[in-house]
């Protein structure tokens, strides 16, 4: 549940407030946020309250109702949704449910995606919904940070919510640079394979606050390791040594 203080917009579970105080609790300190899933500027955002610290906050959403609400505040905003790899006019279902929720109304935020899929499905079909289709663009993260000039250890919070397509999102993020700092992926029904995914990347699950799950780095990402013939190349080498020492024997 949100704290719904007057003034601040509804955030589940005040994931935002929870991890300020345990991260980036000194109050001088102005950090990077990018939302991915972003919606409204100003109804579930987890980005809002950390730009109106002076946080650089970057928002990523596809639906262009949406982008159009961050851009006219002059928000910084990337009209796109995130994915594997870098597509043009893809697909993205828009969905409508108007609903209450925190205190707001819910419009497009719930099973708007690039596919409502598996589960998302399965909810989708016991709720009043209309679904619209648009072209939109989709970007890997590694893309889009290139194009700002940041690096992902540059990136304090990464915050993911698409309805979900978070995996699919966080597959588009290099694991041969140290990662974000802080992951806030939604994890709405508990999936165990985020978790392990995600733990593998060099992340432990610091805590589940509904429906995210908060992720902190612990280790740099597992070294790629170089090939021969399929073998890992130090062995090889190994393997080769030991050869040429029996026959020379």
């Amino acid at each position: 549940m949100s704290s719904l203080q007057p003034g601040r917009p509804a955030v589940e579970g005040d994931v935002d407030l929870v991890v300020r105080k345990a991260f980036f609790d000194e109050q001088a300190y102005r950090g990077i946020i990018i939302e991915v899933g972003a919606a409204k500027p100003d109804y579930l955002s987890i980005s809002a309250s950390f730009r109106g610290l002076g946080w650089r906050a970057i928002a990523v959403e596809p639906n262009p109702v949406f982008a159009e609400l961050h851009r006219a505040l002059g928000h910084e905003i990337i009209e796109c949704a995130c994915g594997e790899s870098d597509q043009e006019s893809v697909s993205f279902f828009v969905v409508e449910n108007r609903g209450e929720y925190l205190g707001g109304t819910v419009s497009n935020e719930s099973f708007s995606s690039l596919g409502i899929r598996g589960r998302f499905a399965d909810l989708m079909g016991t709720v009043d919904t209309s679904t619209k289709e648009i072209r939109v663009q989709v970007r890997r993260l590694d893309t889009l940070l290139s194009e700002l000039e940041i690096t992902q250890a540059d990136v304090d919070i990464l915050c993911i919510d698409v309805e979900g397509w978070e995996l699919e999102v966080l597959s588009g993020l290099s694991t041969e640079e140290p990662g974000p700092k802080i992951l806030i992926v939604e994890n709405f029904f508990g999936d165990s394979e985020y978790v392990n995914t995600i733990v593998q990347r060099g992340y432990r699950l610091w805590r589940r606050i509904e429906p995210n799950d908060v992720f902190v780095r612990i280790a740099p990402p597992v070294p790629k390791l170089h090939l021969v013939n399929g073998v890992p190349i130090l062995i090889a080498a190994l393997l080769a040594f030991c050869q040429d020492l029996f026959q020379e024997g």
